[in-house]
């Protein structure tokens, strides 16, 4: 068996893949497959020749076509197999677009590469970035920006754009006043830290109608989903948490995908940008201190939206259902969808 913690597939500065795994039997030989189709894979098609057969537990891979995405499927010789890809996308517009795929749920099986997406604000994708997107197959798009962010920075993918974009405005109403007053150029906030705990438990406590709707759309059909935001952080970071916890993702490992943030995005640099351009009240320009929690993600945060909905509901089964409309015939119709 392979130890999934530590089976990872890395972009290198020339666009080449970098492979890395660790299986249980050290010394075996794997054999390693790759596709832009992860469908491939799933279908239990015929797998063809391997790229290489190795005993090492790492490899460089020259990528052939740097215009589309590509998986990979490791097998050893004692017959099992893991599935890879990137977790992180390679766009250079949109820093923070991820892949959901490849987590294990409690019952064992995985998610899906290539079928659950989420990323920041996509007006910023540079042509090649939206190519690339395009080719990814998505064909939903949930964007929880309020509207007026929506308007000034629209999601386009180009003109011909098979997807489904829908409107999911996600507003906490804990943060209205220190919405106005961010247009404004002000961040009136005394202890960041624990605005965005109460902002998280405020997702749970009044935007659950728009998440509701997001499972109903993801029902509709076999949909490639992507779900996004502003920066993808907290909004999304939250959508990314329920989609992964409806689907039996442990806990632990729903705090780590939303600490990958931290990894992904330029948090220094937003720090740096921002203090030149915010102040505080008394017109001050703001403080790091006050800046730093509110760009970047913390497993409080997090936590804090599990630790309401433990509160206010009997348990997970009850959650699903009252607050996300979803009954145990709906989440087996996703775990068949989207597990494997």
């Amino acid at each position: 068996m392979f130890d999934l913690s530590a089976c990872h597939v890395e972009r290198t500065a020339e666009q080449d893949y970098l492979l890395s795994w660790r299986s249980f039997h050290a010394g075996q030989e794997v054999a390693i497959y790759m596709s832009d189709n992860p469908d491939h894979y799933y279908a239990g098609s015929d797998l063809g020749p391997p790229l290489l057969r190795t005993t090492d537990q790492e490899v460089l891979l020259r990528n052939p076509d740097k215009e589309v995405r590509h998986y990979f499927y490791i097998e050893s010789e004692g017959g099992e197999a893991v599935i890879l890809a990137e977790r992180q996308l390679s766009l250079e517009g949109t820093p923070n677009f991820r892949d959901l795929g490849g987590y294990e749920t409690k019952e064992g099986r995985r998610l899906k590469w290539g079928k659950l997406y989420r990323s920041s604000k996509l007006s910023s994708l540079t042509d090649v970035d939206i190519n690339y997107v395009k080719r990814l197959g998505v064909t939903l798009i949930c964007d929880f920006r309020q509207v007026v962010e929506q308007e000034l920075e629209p999601t386009w993918l180009g003109d011909e754009t098979p997807n489904l974009l829908t409107s999911l405005p996600v507003t906490p109403g804990s943060s209205a006043s220190f919405l106005d007053n961010l247009h404004n150029g002000i961040i009136a906030v005394e202890d960041s830290a624990s605005f965005m705990e109460e902002l998280n438990r405020d997702l749970v406590v009044n935007q659950m109608p728009q998440y509701a709707e997001m499972f109903q759309l993801l029902l509709t059909g076999d949909q490639q989903l992507l779900i996004h935001c502003a920066s993808g952080k907290d909004r999304t970071g939250f959508g990314a948490a329920l989609i992964l916890d409806v689907l039996g993702v442990s806990e632990e490992a729903i705090v780590d995908d939303y600490l990958l943030t931290n990894k992904y995005l330029p948090v220094e640099q937003e720090v740096d940008r921002l203090a030149g351009e915010f102040t505080d009240q008394t017109g001050e320009a703001i403080s790091e201190e006050i800046l730093r929690p509110m760009l970047e993600v913390r497993p409080e945060y997090i936590k804090a939206c599990f630790e309401e909905i433990r509160r206010r509901y009997e348990s997970k089964e009850h959650f699903f259902e009252s607050a996300l409309s979803l009954d145990d015939i709906k989440i087996e119709q996703l775990k068949d969808r989207y597990l494997h």
